[in-house]
């Protein structure tokens, strides 16, 4: 049976959104209210917890229906907010500002995989991998560059980039975790380089993480457990 690759969501995230989806192959329909949106039949929904009523409806939804469920958040959404998301149901969370095509990567990315918006089995290693789309300063080689992260777990980061360095090179990385006010700053290295596939880019492994930074780290995870 083939897989459905029909996603919802909001008039104001389908205007932001909808054509680069569109473009990636994806059937996007919009919605109105939780009842429209049950009626969709999405394997997606793409739920504005901006709006007043969202949490209302990611409540509704939840409960009436088994599709992937991923809100979409302010970029500066707190932490109290995104417990909330995850106790009312929420695969996983979206920055209003992610790049439309990183929102289509990983859609796709889903799809192929099956139902699951947290976790992204073809990457898995010893630790969870959760989606994780933010985007990240890095150096090395004391050039500086950016790019956006896919995936994340306690022991690395996964880069989606053309960019290509030595394996095993030592990379600084910035980057801040949904929910939290302060830069997450940590050295990493080189440990994979994807060429091929869908998702290119490299695979980080933090280096030396201690104190602060590993209980900060473990604090977002928690999201999706």
């Amino acid at each position: 049976m083939p897989v459905s690759k029909k996603v919802a969501g909001s008039n104001r995230v389908r205007e932001s959104w909808g054509p680069a989806l569109k473009e990636s192959g994806l059937d996007v329909v919009s919605f109105g209210t939780w009842q429209d949106a049950l009626q969709t039949q999405a394997d997606c929904i793409l739920l504005d917890m901006r709006e007043p009523q969202g949490k209302e409806n990611l409540q509704q939804l939840k409960s009436k229906q088994d599709s992937v469920i991923l809100s979409v958040v302010k970029d500066d959404v707190d932490r109290r907010q995104l417990e909330e998301m995850k106790n009312g149901g929420a695969s996983g969370y979206l920055s209003e500002n992610t790049p439309a095509e990183e929102v289509a990567v990983r859609l796709n990315a889903m799809m192929e995989e099956g139902r699951s918006a947290a976790v992204d089995p073809k990457n898995m290693r010893a630790a969870q991998r959760v989606w994780f789309q933010q985007e990240v300063e890095f150096k090395v080689f004391d050039r500086s560059y950016k790019a956006w992260s896919t995936t994340l777990s306690e022991t690395g980061i996964f880069l989606r980039t053309s960019l290509s360095f030595p394996l095993y090179s030592v990379i600084q990385l910035k980057f801040y975790l949904l929910g939290d006010t302060q830069p997450f700053v940590c050295d990493g290295v080189i440990v994979r380089q994807e060429v091929e596939g869908p998702i290119r880019g490299i695979g980080v492994m933090f280096q030396n993480l201690k104190g602060e930074n590993v209980r900060r780290l473990e604090s977002y995870l928690d999201l999706y457990r």
